[in-house]
């Protein structure tokens, strides 16, 4: 790679991505609530609590600024490997969260005892997200 152009990136696709992130997350979440809360310690009533607090947009707030970096680094990963169509940026989306996420939350699942339906859980949302976003990106370059 000779360098990183900014530029050329697909700045439409990039948001459709980061929409595309949070979409993919409320789905996700919403499927496995009762599982997550479970495995988080979390009930209704916390949930409740938090209304009309930070704590209840905050999340929203990392969620949509750590998703624009993501799928930016996605774009710049998938125009660095000259990755081509949609297939071609699943396997780079598939790969950057195997490699990135899943790896890196494995270590610090297994230090801080958390369980595997958590991880599981967690780490689904990111695999399924990151393969459509990247096929996003790889299709509409």
């Amino acid at each position: 790679m000779d360098s990183i152009d900014l530029g050329s990136l697909n700045y439409v696709a990039i948001v459709v991505g980061v929409v595309i992130n949070q979409l993919t997350g409320m789905a996700w979440y919403t499927v496995f609530s009762r599982y997550w809360m479970a495995e988080t310690g979390m009930t209704q009533e916390d949930m409740e609590a938090m209304r009309g607090t930070p704590r209840q947009w905050y999340p929203y707030v990392i969620a949509v600024s750590a998703g624009v970096v993501f799928v930016v680094a996605l774009a710049v990963l998938i125009q660095g490997l000259g990755a081509e169509g949609a297939a071609e940026g699943l396997a780079v989306g598939l790969l950057a969260a195997v490699a990135f996420i899943m790896t890196t939350n494995a270590m610090n699942y297994a230090f801080e005892g958390k369980s595997l339906l958590l991880y599981g859980i967690n780490n689904g949302y990111h695999l399924l997200a990151f393969a459509v976003i990247g096929a996003v990106l790889g299709a509409w370059q």
